[in-house]
């Protein structure tokens, strides 16, 4: 079960605004191991661009980094699920959250994650990204 979360609006004289967000899905997958079932906490935010060769960190905010450290440190699994359009147009990557810290928590690191350091392995189809998971398991 993966639940959407929805992006809070704030009424001001201004009309609406939106106001920032955890991150954009969570909830649990569920899996059996032989006669048990078993379930994991995933939280992900959804990213994607148009660049072939890297992905620009400025697509990423402070705040979703935060709550998806916290989310792996209570146990759950928090990752990003960044899509490159004009690469793998119906695919994506299931990005571990400590690739994106490689290059967040260095600041004299690139602007930017290159296309290289996304393991083919972590790329799955769009549409049926839980498969992902199920292979792991």
């Amino acid at each position: 079960m993966i639940q959407k979360l929805e992006v809070p609006i704030r009424m001001t004289t201004m009309g609406m605004v939106a106001t920032l967000s955890t991150i954009d899905f969570y909830g649990v997958f569920s899996y059996s191991k032989g006669t048990k079932k078993r379930g994991t906490a995933i939280a992900f935010d959804a990213k994607e661009c148009e660049s072939t060769t890297s992905f620009p960190l400025k697509n990423i905010h402070q705040h979703q980094i935060e709550y998806l450290k916290l989310w792996t440190h209570c146990g759950g699994l928090g990752f990003f699920m960044i899509h490159f359009k004009e690469v793998h147009p119906d695919q994506a990557f299931i990005t571990p959250l400590s690739l994106v810290l490689k290059y967040w928590d260095d600041v004299n690191a690139r602007k930017s994650i290159p296309l290289s350091d996304f393991k083919p392995e972590w790329l799955t189809d769009i549409d049926d990204y839980l498969e992902y998971f199920r292979k792991k398991k």
